[in-house]
């Protein structure tokens, strides 16, 4: 491919990684991103393999500079979004401040984070100009993450300056290296401290997933098994420990916020060696040939490791590709030999993305027909999309959420029993507080109160600071005519220490206080 070609495109595609959202999807934010990036990667692989057998084949190492550039320059573009965001100039969709057009500023953060060595390759480039434009770049870059307040992307950003300076000018490497890992640890205790409830909020997530691993430590739950099991071992741990501090944290969790016990919790043992062998061998490569592109490479992994151990940045679109971008510079400049079989493997992957592509436009279409309708459903339709969705359930009857907003329609239309068995179908697949709470209800409208109760204290251990499975405890036992534990639930809630102060939570307790002066 000629430069500017390689650069526009390879711009346009990562950019589109960057900015695409779309309200035509239920996830506005993230699903635009990963159709862009398959799409993308389709007609990229397809132009490369081409390209590549009009051209004659070489044993030269690599060049990847093209590349690097259209990295820098959409992070670059990306900085400047956030910090326009952060000034009070660019009204963000989110309740962020600062999160680009992601849903969080994890999305933001990292994709600055990994673009970051990019822009320092360029820092001693020959060229006057360019050097002083990598050096602005990286400046905003840093100042966006920054202003992203993403303890994971200032730790990551750390890292990568800790090592790069070393790197880069080795005869002050070792007292560089001190003063920057010192700068690290105190900048560490400082983010640790700085939003505490948070960082003690995902001690306990990474403590209930580590119960998890040992389970099944050899093989894990399979893909998708964390989402499937995480919230019931959550509930498991505060019914052992009622008196936890880490009670009134508590939330409904759908990532580990790590993703190695993300990884391990799926694959167990066996895929976390696999994963293991693989970043050995990654290293290998480097120390073959540790300067040019491996750098920059090396140090984009790096940072992906580490804000790996504090996130979720693999939910992105943009993390794989600048993750197997990075792994194949190491390979290519580790083994310049296998350039000449780059061009076969780029078909053989066009290919592949190509047939995927058209079961991917398939689902898309689904997808979008799943966001008008459910649209159409709180507008108060609810009865007249029933019919749609029943259509819709065999493209997207693999995905949880499709299950539970589905099974939340056929609740709302009073058909309870079709409602519970969405809902069995839903939290094989990712049980949660939400669909406990959907199942209580069908349960209590078919008068299975039992069942209902048992649904609504798991959901209540699931959340311990949440007051609805509590109160919809006591509308249980209202019905019945319980009075014991009418007051038993009341005095439950009464004691109960209010997390987040809002309109239910103060029309639950006002309902409560009425129960205990009458009775």
């Amino acid at each position: 491919m000629k430069s500017k070609s390689a650069v526009l495109y390879f711009s346009i595609w990562l950019g589109g990684t960057f900015w695409s959202v779309s309200n035509q999807f239920i996830n506005a934010e993230i699903a635009p991103k990963w159709y862009f990036a398959l799409f993308g990667g389709t007609f990229l692989c397809w132009m490369y393999g081409i390209s590549h057998f009009r051209s004659i084949p070489t044993t030269k190492k690599p060049h990847f500079t093209d590349i690097f550039l259209s990295i820098s320059l959409c992070a670059t573009a990306l900085a400047f979004h956030g910090l326009l965001q952060w000034s009070g100039l660019w009204t963000p969709q989110s309740t962020f401040p600062v999160c680009g057009n992601f849903d969080n500023p994890a999305g933001i953060a990292s994709a600055l984070a990994f673009s970051l060595p990019f822009s320092l390759h360029y820092t001693h480039s020959p060229c006057i100009l360019l050097r002083y434009t990598a050096l602005a770049s990286t400046l905003f870059i840093a100042c966006a993450i920054t202003a992203s307040e993403s303890r994971a992307g200032i730790l990551s950003m750390g890292c990568v300056f800790l090592l790069y300076f070393p790197m880069k000018w080795p005869k002050i490497g070792k007292a560089l290296t001190f003063g920057l890992v010192m700068l690290f640890t105190v900048s560490s205790v400082f983010l640790y401290h700085y939003k505490k409830d948070s960082a003690d909020g995902r001690l306990l997530i990474w403590q209930c997933t580590w119960n998890m691993i040992k389970e099944r430590p050899l093989y894990g739950y399979g893909h998708g098994g964390f989402q499937a099991n995480y919230m019931d071992e959550q509930a498991q741990f505060f019914r052992t420990h009622p008196n936890s501090r880490y009670a009134r944290l508590a939330d409904d969790v759908k990532s580990p916020f790590n993703e190695y016990l993300g990884f391990l919790t799926d694959f167990g043992f066996i895929g976390g060696t696999a994963m293991l062998l693989c970043a050995v061998m990654l290293f290998q490569m480097w120390r073959k040939h540790p300067g040019g592109g491996s750098r920059p490479a090396l140090l984009c992994l790096t940072a992906i490791a580490v804000f790996s151990l504090f996130s979720y940045p693999f939910r992105y679109p943009h993390t794989w590709i600048l993750c197997m971008g990075s792994a194949f510079v190491l390979v290519l400049n580790g083994h310049p030999a296998l350039q000449r079989i780059t061009g076969r493997l780029s078909l053989v992957t066009a290919f592949l993305f190509t047939t995927l592509s058209v079961f991917a436009f398939k689902r898309m279409r689904a997808e979008i027909l799943w966001c008008d309708t459910a649209n159409r459903s709180l507008c108060g339709m609810t009865k007249e999309m029933l019919p749609v969705y029943e259509g819709l359930y065999d493209k997207l009857g693999n995905e949880p959420l499709f299950l539970y907003n589905y099974a939340a329609e056929l609740n709302v239309a009073g058909r309870y029993e079709e409602s519970l068995r969405l809902c069995k179908a839903s939290s094989s697949r990712m049980s949660d507080y939400y669909t406990r709470l959907l199942q209580a209800d069908n349960c209590k409208q078919l008068r299975r109160y039992k069942e209902a109760e048992r649904h609504l204290q798991q959901a209540s251990y699931m959340c311990p600071n949440r007051f609805t499975p509590l109160y919809e405890l006591y509308t249980i036992y209202e019905a019945q005519g319980d009075t014991a534990s009418m007051h038993r639930m009341a005095e439950a809630i009464l004691r109960k220490p209010i997390k987040v102060d809002s309109p239910e939570v103060r029309q639950i307790i006002a309902k409560i206080k009425r129960f205990k002066q009458i009775n």
